[in-house]
């Protein structure tokens, strides 16, 4: 089996500062503890196009209205679906769906919280992020009121 000579490289693409609402307990399922923590709002900002010569800065606002769906699993692990939509300082709306695997050390602080970024652009200068692999990380800023999330480009 041959692969291509190029490795993936990781590439900052944006971060974002979200405000958080406390988390809604819904109590046990079928898959673990379901908990929802509503999304208030927040800002990002980054570069378009990270891997060229010249990227292009780009900056906004994480609107109110998104939710973050998770689910303690009985090994203690966490899982997220995050969905909410971020618009640019230029009126651009961007769709993101962030899914977060959490792991806990045992004092329960964060071992690990890593994501698969997907997202969602109108044609125009946003759209390269339809046809791009992005993954994040996740870290607590100020517990039960704001998190940050880091996303980098798969270059």
């Amino acid at each position: 089996m041959q692969f291509s000579p190029t490795e993936p490289r990781l590439l900052p693409c944006w971060e974002a500062e979200v405000d958080i609402a406390p988390t809604l307990d819904h109590g046990p399922g079928p898959d673990g503890h379901r908990l929802v923590v509503p999304i208030l709002g927040g800002r990002f900002e980054g570069r378009l196009a990270p891997e060229t010569a010249s990227p292009i800065p780009f900056a906004g606002e994480i609107l109110p209205g998104g939710f973050d769906l998770q689910r303690l699993r009985p090994d203690g692990r966490k899982e997220l679906e995050a969905i909410y939509h971020m618009r640019t300082d230029q009126g651009v709306a961007i769709e993101v769906r962030n899914l977060v695997l959490i792991d806990y050390a045992p004092d329960g602080s964060l071992a690990y919280a890593r994501s698969r970024i997907f997202v969602s652009a109108p044609a125009g200068a946003c759209d390269w992020l339809n046809a791009r692999v992005f993954v994040g990380t996740l870290e607590v800023v100020r517990p039960q009121e704001q998190v940050r999330i880091r996303s980098f480009l798969l270059a």
